[in-house]
């Protein structure tokens, strides 16, 4: 599967949606059905964690959440597109510290004025 991407306003309510399609995604690229779960609440937190940023700014902006399937990995990136200021920084730490538990490799990195996180699992294929 090439890259798919999906958008979603910045509302808590649309976080089901990215986490149904990431791991519908991830399902069909050969991620492990015991690696699932962890998939589904990484990337949820990834885009609840977007969304926060996005209501503390109050930014409509949509945010973007790339799924690609590498060879031997699943990968989900989010980006959102604000800037940080101190009430979202405990928030980050939080996110990150419980997406690296779920995720086999993971990273958060300033992108021009906003965030991505990056997140991957192995597929089956890499065994």
């Amino acid at each position: 599967m090439p890259t798919a991407s999906l958008a979603i306003p910045p509302a808590a309510e649309h976080v089901r949606l990215a986490r149904l399609v990431a791991s519908a995604a991830a399902r069909r690229s050969g991620v492990s059905e015991d690696v699932l779960d962890e998939l589904r609440q990484a990337v949820g937190e990834a885009c609840a964690r977007a969304v926060l940023r996005h209501q503390d700014a109050r930014s409509s902006a949509e945010i973007r959440i790339e799924m690609e399937d590498l060879p031997e990995r699943f990968q989900v990136r989010v980006f959102d597109q604000v800037q940080g200021s101190d009430s979202t920084d405990l928030v980050d730490a939080m996110a990150l510290a419980l997406i690296s538990s779920l995720a086999q490799e993971s990273a958060m990195e300033p992108v021009g004025v906003g965030t991505l996180v990056e997140m991957s699992w192995p597929t089956q294929n890499a065994a």
